[in-house]
């Protein structure tokens, strides 16, 4: 009887491990988040606001283009910021993340008279941004800080963007 005693604890111990690498089998991998992002941004690469698309060609780095339409004033005013997006640091679901760009903006003026063809200029420049990122499954959220360089010298900048994840 003392004999058996060891032989029935071995037997469930090897039950129990069998049951649990079946569970751990069983179990779905965690999904990876998705390589596209689609956003939305207020104060951000593209201007006053701006609607965005960036793609994952790394883990840690990333390509987007944002572009926006304002007019203000008969003023119509379209740019385009292309950069690439650095994840730096990353903690679960928050991140810091350094982003650098070109920037390309057109302004017209349209006429208001016959005898006059209005106004046109388009210019470049860069951006520099520095800010953080909270990814849930789906959603994205960040913040930034960033510095424009274009004609006119360099100019403090700050914006949001919330973004999917499909």
């Amino acid at each position: 009887m003392r004999m058996g005693l060891p032989i029935v604890l071995a037997g469930l111990c090897a039950a129990r491990a069998a049951h649990a690498d079946s569970i751990r089998e069983a179990a779905p991998p965690p999904e990876a988040p998705g390589k596209n992002l689609v956003y939305v941004e207020l104060g951000g690469k593209a201007g006053a606001y701006g609607v965005g698309y960036e793609r994952a060609i790394a883990p840690w780095l990333g390509l987007g283009f944002a572009g926006s339409f304002l007019v203000v004033r008969d003023q119509q005013i379209s740019t385009g910021a292309a950069y690439l997006h650095a994840t730096v640091a990353r903690h679960r679901k928050h991140a810091a993340f350094v982003e650098l760009g070109a920037i390309l903006a057109h302004s017209k003026i349209p006429s208001p008279v016959d005898s006059w063809d209005g106004m046109s200029d388009t210019g470049g420049g860069g951006v520099l941004g520095v800010g953080w990122e909270r990814a849930g499954r789906h959603v994205v959220v960040r913040a930034q800080g960033q510095v424009l360089a274009g004609e006119g010298g360099l100019a403090p900048w700050a914006g949001v963007a919330i973004g999917v994840r499909p």
